[in-house]
Order: structure tokens, then C-alpha cells, then sequence
């Protein structure tokens, strides 16, 4: 209770005489009503696809700090930071006297929104649920932003690249895939995540859907006896050896050395952050499950 007073404290002296009750009443995409300054000057996103969002929208002059990994655009990387998305300082996002701070359902625990409220911090909380929600998303937080035409051609150019990705998948079959996301250990998708409809959308058919659990931990053997076509190696794991992880699944026994099979590796900031970029996120997961679509190698070519 004494933080907390403290942190009540500092905004206080640090916002503006009455900028905490000034704004207007919002609907999150959570159903909480939050109060939002009509014009907001001092932004937090609580997650790197909001940042890279703020970023998109032309309202990097308002952003005043990032989480760790908040690392797109380049200047991004030379925000304030305000620890993991997972346990950020709250003591540091107060220092930094944001009037709006955004959250999102999936990555941010709820006893983070609840504090920063408590705090006198207006959050508003994003959770789109599905990939085809991701545009109207990106439109809505342009418009609390105080960049709403941005908003709308951020979300029009995203339905564009979903749509022309689905034009050229047209009648494809669908693959076996498995989309590595985790090395140590191994980590997969399954249903449930922006990741599996990202999969299914790219005609991919993922060999680790029906596995408990939205990131399953799976055995090589599994791996093996799902004999998946294409293995997508997109790890989160920061300083990752990309390419010593595609020698070694080249060289798997029963994977990669199969006759046919492929191994690609794709961006995970591409797919893992529901922003901007996951248009291109889609287009790199159709490329690596279908390059004869997109004028690569025919099917059974190794890449």
C-alpha cells in the first residue's frame, strides 16, 4: 500500500494539474471501460507489437518507454525501458509519467493492469483472438492514439496482404508443418494461438494441433513419427544460432534427411507480434509451406 501511495504520488507531481480526469470514456477490447486523455502525449506499450504499433502509427514522439525487447523499429531500441512484458517496473513506468499506457491480454499478467490503474494510469487492454481481428486492432488503437487515419491504412494495408497471400494459396493442398518455436526445449504451436491460424492460413497443415496445450513441448520421436513435410524453425530464443539449428534439423534422421522434406527458418518477430509486420509474417510462412506459389524451388526441391 505504501508503493502504491508513492506511485499515486509521483504521477501527481509529474502529470499535468487534472490530466488524470480529463479524456473520455473507452471500451477496451477486454470490455473495461477506461479514461483516456482525448490526445494522449506520453505513451507506454507494455509489449513490442504495441511499440512497433506506436512506431507505425507516426506517434514515435509520444512513446517515452518500451519493454526489453522492444527492438523495431531502430529507434525503438533507444527508448527508455521498463523491464519484460511479462514483470515490468512499475515504479520506472511511473518515473516516466505516461498518460496512457497499452496493454494486451496475451502477454501482460492482469495484476499489472491492476496496479497501474490503482496508480491512476489509464490501460487500455488489446486482445485480438484472431488473426483477421489484427487490423481492426491496429485501427482502434490509432484512434485512441490521436492517429486515427493512420489507423485505418495500417489496418486496410494488413487486409490487403492477408487477402492477396489467400489469393495466391488458392486451392494449395495443405502440408504437414511443424513450426519450431522452442529449441531447449522443443517447442511447438498448437490451437488456440495466432501462430496455429497463421499455419492454417499459410495451407499448412500443423502436425502438433492436436497436442496439449497452446506452446506443447514435443519429443523428437513425436517429431519423427509425425513426419511433417516442412519443419519452420522460427525461434523466440534471443542469440539463437539460426543457421546451426537448420543444419541440424537438415541432418535429422527421419526429418530433414527425408526425400522431399524441407527446412526453412522464418523471422519470429514476424508471427509471434500481432502488429504491423504480420502481414509479411504470413507471406514468409507461405513461402516456406508453398514456394512453387510464390516462384521458388517446385515442391521436393531442398531450399
Amino acid at each position: 500500500m505504501k508503493r502504491l501511495l508513492i506511485m499515486a504520488l509521483l504521477i501527481a507531481v509529474a502529470l499535468p494539474a487534472g490530466a488524470a480526469a480529463a479524456g473520455r470514456p473507452v471500451t477496451d477490447e477486454m470490455g473495461r471501460v477506461v479514461n483516456i486523455p482525448e490526445n494522449p502525449r506520453r505513451i507506454i506499450g507494455l509489449i513490442a507489437s504495441l511499440t512497433e504499433t506506436l512506431y507505425a502509427l507516426g506517434l514515435e514522439s509520444r512513446v517515452v518507454g518500451a519493454t526489453t525487447w522492444a527492438d523495431y523499429p531502430e529507434a525503438a531500441k533507444k527508448l527508455p525501458r521498463v523491464g519484460s512484458y511479462t514483470a515490468p517496473n512499475l515504479e520506472r513506468i511511473v518515473e516516466l509519467a505516461p498518460d496512457l499506457v497499452l496493454a494486451t491480454k496475451e502477454g501482460n499478467p492482469p495484476w499489472v493492469v491492476e496496479k497501474l490503474e490503482r496508480a491512476g494510469i489509464p490501460v487500455y487492454v488489446t486482445a485480438p483472438r484472431k488473426v483477421r481481428e489484427v487490423p481492426e486492432s491496429l485501427a482502434r488503437l490509432g484512434e485512441i492514439c490521436g492517429a486515427a487515419g493512420a489507423g485505418r491504412g495500417l489496418a486496410q494495408r494488413l487486409r490487403r496482404q492477408f487477402d492477396a497471400v489467400e489469393e495466391r494459396l488458392r486451392g494449395a493442398p495443405l502440408r504437414s508443418t511443424l513450426l519450431v518455436i522452442g529449441t531447449n526445449p522443443l517447442t511447438s504451436v498448437s490451437q488456440g494461438t495466432l501462430n496455429h491460424e497463421l499455419l492454417l492460413m499459410a495451407h499448412a497443415a500443423n502436425v502438433a494441433a492436436q497436442a496439449p496445450g497452446p506452446w506443447p513441448r514435443l519429443s523428437l520421436e513425436f517429431v519423427v513419427q509425425a513426419r511433417p513435410q516442412v519443419v519452420i524453425v522460427s525461434t523466440m530464443e534471443r542469440r539463437q544460432d539460426i543457421q546451426g539449428e537448420l543444419r541440424y534439423w537438415r541432418t535429422l534422421p527421419g526429418v530433414g534427411d527425408r526425400p522431399g522434406g524441407r527446412v526453412v527458418a522464418v523471422n519470429s518477430d514476424l508471427i509471434d507480434r500481432p502488429g504491423p509486420r504480420l502481414g509479411e509474417g504470413l507471406l514468409a510462412l507461405a513461402k516456406a509451406v508453398h514456394p512453387e506459389r510464390f516462384g521458388g524451388p517446385p515442391e521436393g526441391d531442398r531450399p
